[in-house]
């Protein structure tokens, strides 16, 4: 039992720094090479129109990267004329957005705040979240 020796050899250590190389290449990848959300995603030709007590939202969402969103939610802030935060409402896209494409978007808001809905003041769209296949 006394020459019982655990230390690898040279030739082991190089046969399994690949391998350990091919292991960690997919949560590299996961970790450093995700999509984001606000470079990929623009929301764009907001138009806001009422509808008896409702307000809707009206919007274009643009993709610019090859990567496919899954689950996006667009979401709409209010803030009155001396910048203080009013309300928000969003929605959720139960479509995917594919590479290089559009999706339409609308949120409905059944009781808006008085100002938004008599549209003196307009609502901040911007994509809050949203996921993409690391693969």
């Amino acid at each position: 039992m006394s020459n019982l020796n655990l230390n690898w050899g040279r030739k082991q250590f190089l046969f399994i720094i690949p391998i350990l190389l091919l292991g960690f290449f997919p949560l590299i990848k996961m970790t450093f090479f995700k999509g984001d959300i606000s470079k990929d995603l623009a929301v764009s030709e907001v138009q806001t129109r009422t509808s008896g007590k409702t307000l809707e939202i009206v919007g274009l969402i643009t993709n610019s990267s090859g990567r496919t969103w899954s689950g996006v939610t667009v979401e709409a802030e209010f803030f009155n004329a001396a910048g203080e935060f009013v309300d928000e409402a969003s929605e959720f896209l139960r479509s995917d957005i594919g590479g290089d494409a559009k999706e339409h978007f609308k949120i409905t808001i059944p009781n808006p705040p008085k100002d938004a809905a008599g549209g003196e003041i307009e609502p901040i769209v911007k994509v809050t979240s949203g996921h993409t296949r690391p693969f």
